[in-house]
């Protein structure tokens, strides 16, 4: 009996002691995993906050970039003409006109030279609208050009957008429709003036010309 009883004794033993071993290895399992995720959770956090300074950098890089291409830019036109200020220039070389372009539409500055009406910056996306007394020296003769016919903007900076005549025609003065600023992505522009009398509307249309 006393065989077996030893017998007994060390196998509960040995079964209390091997339970020991694996219980502190699955512990010692887990603690290494979990420092392991956390390092690398702390890697990864590193990376971001990386990946995330130089996206900054670059931001601030292109910014600064623009900053300075604004800043070298140099403006070749006056600034103001008659008290009203200039946001660019309009040459139709058919009829020989040249003239600034205001940046506000009054009855006043309708009669220094042609004025914006509405739409962006010009030579932007949207439709650049210019108006202009039907005075020979001004849009008096803008009845007369066709399709085809090249008309030239430019900016207070000496940037010259070419742009083309797709329709010309008459409407009354209620019909705003030629101010429409959907224009598909594209630039154009848009000339209004009135006949004789004012019955109508005189509207050039044209679009900028791709090299």
């Amino acid at each position: 009996m006393k065989p077996n009883f030893i017998c007994f004794k060390f196998s509960k033993l040995t079964f209390f002691t091997i339970s020991i071993i694996l219980i502190l290895t699955c512990f010692f399992i887990i603690q290494v995993n979990t420092s392991y995720k956390k390092e690398n959770n702390n890697i990864n956090l590193t990376n971001n906050t990386i990946d995330f300074n130089i996206i900054n950098t670059i931001e601030e890089q292109n910014k600064s970039k623009n900053e300075i291409k604004i800043e070298n830019k140099k403006r070749t036109m006056i600034r103001k003409l008659k008290g009203f200020e200039i946001v660019g220039k309009i040459e139709i070389p058919k009829l020989k006109v040249d003239k600034y372009i205001l940046n506000q539409t009054s009855t006043k500055s309708l009669r220094v030279s042609v004025t914006k009406v509405c739409g962006p910056d010009i030579n932007e996306i949207g439709n650049f609208c210019i108006a202009g007394h039907n005075y020979n020296k001004i849009f008096g003769k803008i009845k007369t050009l066709e399709k085809k016919d090249k008309i030239l903007l430019t900016d207070v900076y000496g940037d010259t957008t070419t742009y083309e005549i797709y329709d010309v025609f008459k409407t009354s003065p209620k019909d705003v429709s030629c101010l429409n600023q959907d224009t598909q992505s594209e630039k154009e522009i848009t000339l209004i003036t009135c006949t004789a009398g004012a019955t109508k509307r005189v509207i050039v249309k044209a679009v900028e010309v791709y090299d």
